[in-house]
């Protein structure tokens, strides 16, 4: 019996630990920003809402990738997303965001198959450099699949906030601390499907 305290306690421990280590893994990141010209901005989709409007999320992003654009960061952008729940395309809201922010579309590469974080990283040219733009408390689990992808060249940067933090935020944040472990471990390459379970999906759009 004091056997098998001993091992739930140590287990409980080193679960913790891990927790731990992966919270502020992905709370370092927080204050990423490019500080290098690269090739390319890469915006990672978010959810589409009604009425094909851009959520917060997916609008702090696009624009954060025009604000670059325009300080001459970047001369391209890649738009990676897939499609949307309730109408348009991920990339086509965009496009329409940028447009509305004066970037030239020949300046846009489309990548309409960027369902998820994984799939944008291994869609990238491993031979050109990126500013891989996204929120906060996505940039942790972006930077180790990009290491995982074989991408060498490239910063994080944190999106701007234009409408204030999000009321989910502890949730999405906590998904990301959840994430981290998970492809630390290489979890989705045990005989299951590429992707983070269904328990820890996006089921709350951004």
């Amino acid at each position: 019996m004091k056997r098998l305290i001993k091992f739930i306690l140590i287990t409980l421990l080193l679960l913790a630990s891990i927790l731990c280590v992966s919270f502020f893994y992905v709370l370092w990141h927080y204050q990423s920003e490019a500080s290098t010209k690269r090739d390319c901005g890469v915006i990672f989709g978010a959810a589409v809402w009604r009425d094909d409007i851009p959520s917060h999320a997916l609008r702090d992003r696009v624009v954060t990738g025009a604000k670059l654009y325009n300080e001459q960061r970047i001369s391209c952008i890649v738009l990676s997303g897939g499609a949307s729940t309730f109408g348009a395309h991920e990339v086509d809201v965009m496009k329409k965001v940028l447009l509305e922010k004066k970037i030239p579309e020949k300046a846009f590469i489309e990548d309409r198959n960027g369902v998820d974080t994984e799939s944008t990283l291994s869609n990238l040219d491993p031979k050109k450099s990126y500013v891989l733009i996204s929120n906060d408390f996505h940039l942790a689990r972006i930077k180790h699949l990009a290491h995982r992808e074989n991408l060498i060249h490239f910063d994080l940067h944190a999106s701007q906030y234009l409408s204030g933090r999000y009321p989910k935020e502890p949730y999405f944040f906590f998904r990301e601390v959840i994430a981290n472990i998970y492809y630390f471990f290489h979890l989705d390459k045990i005989n299951a499907p590429k992707k983070i379970p269904p328990a820890l999906e996006d089921k709350f759009p951004l």
